[in-house]
């Protein structure tokens, strides 16, 4: 089996990670901001005045942003249908073959969206386009988290939300520079939305220069090319016993899943506990969007207004909000597999819910003579962007794959992920008109839905670090119930690691043995010169 350049083990996982993974979730992150970032262009709203909210008052901009909502908001209605889409293509094409599609999709949707100069042709393109991401950012992670190394898997899957985090800083800056181009031709916008395009076209040539999901093969009864598939990850020889014993628990999960194959089963509770373990990665993706995330990706000079500050001062710290949130996305890269993911959630929780109360006692405030309020708030804003990628850019990827066992992966991959772009897509339709009927007090939605993440993630979320895909199904499997799940869950990560202390307990003692040994024979041949 050929690889790029003939990388294996690690290298070829950082490779994938550079030619794959980076342009979907830059191309994700773009896109993601890009809409609401133009809509204040003249060039824009001059063509599409049914969206104009920046010169029109009353009643006319109230049923304006309702339309801003919807045209900026489609991107992730289409999302949501391509996730949708990878319930059945997901196993049915592999792991590669969907990306592919994906990136052509999502071609052919910027293509369209570049050259639209009609309302109903915007909305399209955008759907097509979010349809192409959709499958993209769905089906990613499952490759990712099927071809990782389990003390490696965390940090890969991190990845994705750093990127997310490039593409909305990489885009909010871009909007910001072009907006200031004199000029009356619409190229102002045309230009940078290609880049979602040619992101596309990076995925699309390079896809196939990496291995296919083991897993994914052994589902399909391709074991031999699952076998030469994991020793290429591994770095190890496909007749190793590493590739035999990882060999054997994917078809071990496989069969014993086999009996309740039927899509329906995700839907049931069962042994298996499938329909407990999606609503887990469903309400991961949703917490991401619904605690206030999403209202600073899509709108972050709105929210900046609404506490009292200029439309150039806006854009310029709505730009570096974002990008000092791609600066944290560092912090669960380095701890993620140190602190573990139920520990990072909490931790971005409490503080994302506490900033959200207070952007709006501060918007409460703020008044045209005392703009105190609005400096303060900006600080909060800052805050929160500081506490959200601990565990919610990246984390919410790699803790719906971890739940769900390989059968399935797919499939609720597609579920979980269209949640996350249905939440942002309630989000992106509902925030013009909600900083217009609200004001501040639109921040109080989102303060307690962070807050409500607290008690979730402490009483039904089991700490998956440190345990594979298998054994983390494992867990499912002999909970007797959801609120013995996370209880379970850590009694097995004390087992494991307690059994790896012990080996190389084992290996030390012999080593010192071996030394003393050693020892005791080059003193037998001095004693012997003597």
């Amino acid at each position: 089996m050929k690889t790029l350049l003939g990388k294996r083990g690690e290298p070829l996982q950082e490779l994938m990670n550079f030619c794959v993974v980076v342009p979907v979730f830059l191309a994700m992150g773009f896109s993601l901001s890009f809409g609401g970032g133009v809509t204040g262009y003249k060039t824009f709203y001059t063509l599409f005045p049914k969206i104009d909210t920046t010169t029109t008052k009353g009643a006319v901009k109230s049923h304006n942003s309702l339309v801003q909502g919807t045209t900026i908001s489609s991107l992730n209605l289409g999302a949501a249908m391509g996730c949708l889409s990878t319930m059945y293509l997901g196993n049915k094409l592999g792991r590669r073959r969907t990306v592919v599609l994906g990136a052509i999709v999502a071609i052919i949707g910027t293509i369209l969206q570049c050259s639209a100069y009609y309302l109903p042709q915007l909305i399209i393109s955008r759907m097509v386009l979010g349809a192409g991401l959709g499958m993209m950012s769905s089906t990613v992670p499952v490759w990712q988290s099927e071809t990782s190394k389990v003390h490696k898997r965390g940090h890969h899957v991190i990845i994705d939300g750093i990127c997310i985090a490039a593409g909305i800083a990489l885009s909010s800056w871009l909007t910001f520079g072009f907006s200031k181009a004199p000029t009356t031709s619409s190229w102002n916008w045309r230009l940078p939305c290609m880049t979602t395009g040619i992101l596309a076209i990076v995925v699309l040539i390079f896809t196939f220069s990496f291995p296919e999901s083991p897993r994914w093969l052994a589902l399909k009864g391709r074991y031999e090319e699952a076998r030469e598939v994991i020793a290429i990850v591994d770095d190890v020889d496909p007749q190793s016993e590493h590739t035999e014993y990882v060999l054997a628990s994917i078809t071990s999960v496989n069969e014993a899943s086999a009996e309740s194959a039927s899509f329906s089963s995700l839907f049931k509770y069962g042994k298996e506990k499938m329909l407990y373990r999606l609503i887990l990665a469903s309400a991961t993706q949703m917490f991401s969007q619904m605690s206030g995330s999403a209202l600073i990706t899509y709108y972050s000079e709105q929210l900046f207004s609404t506490v009292g500050l200029s439309h150039d001062l806006s854009k310029i710290l709505g730009a570096t909000d974002l990008t000092f949130k791609l600066i944290c996305c560092s912090i669960p890269f380095f701890t993620i597999e140190r602190a573990g993911r139920r520990r990072l959630l909490l931790i971005a929780a409490s503080g994302m819910s506490t900033c959200m109360f207070c952007l709006a006692i501060c918007g409460s405030q703020v008044t045209d003579d005392n703009l105190v309020p609005a400096y303060v708030a900006i600080v909060f804003a800052f805050i929160f962007v500081a506490f959200y990628p601990i565990g919610f850019l990246g984390v919410n990827f790699l803790y719906s794959q971890e739940v769900i066992t390989t059968r399935y992966r797919a499939p609720a991959s597609g579920i979980s992920t269209a949640v996350h772009w249905l939440s942002a897509f309630v989000v992106a339709l509902t925030t013009p008109i909600g900083f217009t009927s609200l004001g501040w007090k639109f921040y109080l939605v989102w303060g307690s839905v962070a807050l409500s993440i607290i008690p979730s993630v402490y009483f039904f979320y089991p700490e998956t670090t440190g345990l594979s895909v298998e054994e983390i199904d494992q867990v499912f499997i002999d909970s007797p119930n959801v609120f013995s799940t996370v209880s379970l869950a850590e009694q097995r990560r004390k087992e494991k690691a307690q059994g790896v202390d012990l080996l190389e307990g084992r290996v030390e003692h012999f080593a010192e043995e071996g030394k003393k040994a050693e020892e005791r024979h080059e003193q037998a041949l001095v004693d012997s010169r003597v």
